[in-house]
């Protein structure tokens, strides 16, 4: 029997009564965590979840859960399994500064029997976390749903500018460069885009390799392949989609990323995605000046 345990920590924007409010409060918690919450705030207390952004808890019968552990404005323990199996997840909150803390920690004695296990995992947590930062912050939250057959990451951007130099903004280099980049090379005669990352992560140096360049129009699609974030080779490619109109005098501009393998695979890229809508824009309209 292999077990697994989840570990990730990240301080928000929130005092630590704030935070502690937001991880027990039902009206907090159907923002970040789930269409439907019943909880007792309580040792021994329910703690059930459920609805279309759970995964794997689509409805009432499928939600049980109890509260293991509580510690009033600084820790819970509740049941959370994945998959059929047991799993224990701990939230500890600790102030950072003027800022909160939340430590979390999700085991199982035995490992969900699903592929990429531990990536299902972390990818869970990413998806509730980016929605809990925005929701501490005031932000919109956006969370997938489970029940749908396709996930689609999906946003737009109005920008102050006109298509021809916001399609700039996906194949010259120094456009690029300045919103997602590192080192961006295109070669629109091979049909590859490389925007020179490296990082790591678990450990391990990833190298994205180049993505494809799908298809393009000019002035209004730009179309790309994009690898596996974790630089997992079995992982099929997905695909990003850029649409441009005009919008009075200047242009929206509407992100598509879809062909994942599973809903859950979306992980943060729809709070990623809208800080560099946020980027390009700035980009964009900085050369629209120029």
């Amino acid at each position: 029997m292999t077990g697994l345990t989840h570990t990730h920590s990240v301080t928000l924007e929130a005092t630590p009564s704030r935070l502690f409010d937001a991880l027990t409060d039902p009206e907090d918690l159907r923002v970040w965590l789930a269409e439907h919450v019943d909880i007792e705030p309580r040792k021994l207390g329910k703690f059930r979840f459920w609805g279309r952004h759970t995964y794997g808890t689509p409805g009432p019968a499928d939600a049980s859960g109890v509260i293991r552990e509580f510690e009033p404005g600084k820790m819970i323990t509740f049941d959370w399994p994945v998959e059929g199996c047991k799993g224990l997840a701990r939230l500890e909150v600790e102030p950072d500064g003027e800022k909160a803390k939340l430590n979390i920690t999700h085991s199982f004695e035995r490992a969900p029997s699903i592929g990429r296990a531990k990536e299902l995992v972390d990818d869970m947590w990413r998806i509730h976390l980016g929605a809990l930062m925005c929701h501490l912050m005031g932000a919109p939250v956006t969370l997938p749903d489970f029940t749908e057959t396709e996930a689609v990451v999906k946003s737009s951007i109005y920008v102050d500018a006109p298509r021809s130099v916001v399609f700039r903004a996906f194949n010259d280099p120094e456009l690029l460069n300045q919103w997602i980049a590192k080192d961006a090379k295109v070669d629109l005669d091979a049909g590859t885009l490389d925007f020179g990352w490296a990082y790591e992560n678990d450990g391990q140096m990833v190298v994205p390799p180049p993505m494809k360049i799908l298809d393009f129009e000019q002035d209004r699609k730009f179309v790309t392949s994009w690898p596996d974030w974790r630089g997992d080779k079995s992982v099929p490619d997905q695909r990003v989609t850029w649409l441009l109109e005009d919008e009075g005098e200047g242009t929206r501009v509407t992100l598509i990323h879809d062909g994942f393998v599973r809903a859950v695979d979306v992980s943060d890229y729809p709070f990623g995605w809208s800080y560099f809508l946020g980027k390009i824009r700035e980009a964009a309209e900085k050369a629209a000046k120029a």
